[in-house]
C-alpha cells in the first residue's frame, strides 16, 4: 500500500482602510507559521466573528482599521486506491486585528472576506469529491486542483475588496454579501 500526503498552506492578510484615506486593495502572502491548528477559529454557520475575536496588534506603519487573516488547508492522501481529503477553512486571531471595535459595518466586511473562505473551501471539497467519486490514483494530479483553487480564492478575495471599496460602496458590500450567501446555500452539501 502507497499513501501520498499533500499538506497545503494559503494565508491572506486583508486590510480595511481608514475614512480618510484612499482605499487600496492591499494584499500580503505570508507563508504559514507554526501555530497550532486549536488557535485558529474553525468557520461555521453558527459562530459569527466578533470583535473579540480580533487579538492580533496593529503594525504602527499599517494605517489600516483592520486586517483579517483567514486559511485553506487542504490534507488528502490515497488510501486503497480511495481519496481522503479535508479541506478547512481557518480565521487566525493571533494575526487578525482591528483599530475599530466600534464599526459594525467593518465587521461586516471582514466577516465576509472569512465567508468568502469557506465558500472555496467548499468549492474545493466539491472538486475533490468529483475525483474521489472517479476511484483510482491514475495520473490525477492533486495540487493542480489545490493551486486553482487557492488562486481562485485569492483573486475572488481582491475582487471583493476592489469592488466594494473595502466595504465603503455600501451598495456593493450589500451585493457581494447577497452573492456569498447564495452561494453557500448551493454548495451547502460541501460544509465541513
Amino acid at each position: 500500500m502507497s499513501l501520498s500526503f499533500i499538506t497545503l498552506w494559503f494565508s491572506v492578510l486583508f486590510l480595511g482602510p481608514l475614512p480618510e484615506a484612499e482605499p487600496k486593495s492591499v494584499t500580503i502572502e505570508i507563508p504559514a507559521v507554526a501555530v497550532k491548528s486549536s488557535a485558529f477559529i474553525p468557520w461555521s454557520v453558527q459562530k459569527k466573528l466578533t470583535w473579540e475575536d480580533f487579538s492580533g496588534e496593529p503594525s504602527p506603519e499599517n494605517h489600516h482599521h483592520a486586517l483579517t487573516s483567514t486559511n485553506m488547508e487542504m490534507k488528502a492522501k490515497w488510501e486503497n486506491n480511495q481519496l481522503k481529503f479535508k479541506v478547512d477553512a481557518v480565521f487566525n486571531p493571533a494575526e487578525s486585528w482591528t483599530r475599530n471595535r466600534n464599526s459594525s459595518a467593518l465587521l461586516a466586511h471582514e466577516q465576509l472576506h472569512f465567508d468568502l473562505t469557506e465558500l472555496h473551501a467548499r468549492m474545493l471539497r466539491k472538486k475533490l469529491s468529483e475525483v474521489a467519486a472517479q476511484g483510482g490514483r491514475g495520473s490525477i494530479n492533486l495540487n493542480k486542483f489545490a493551486n486553482q483553487a487557492f488562486e481562485n480564492w485569492h483573486k475572488e478575495q481582491e475582487q471583493y475588496d476592489h469592488e466594494c471599496r473595502h466595504g465603503l460602496n455600501k451598495e456593493k458590500q450589500q451585493e457581494w454579501i447577497d452573492s456569498v450567501e447564495a452561494r453557500l446555500l448551493e454548495l451547502a452539501e460541501y460544509a465541513s
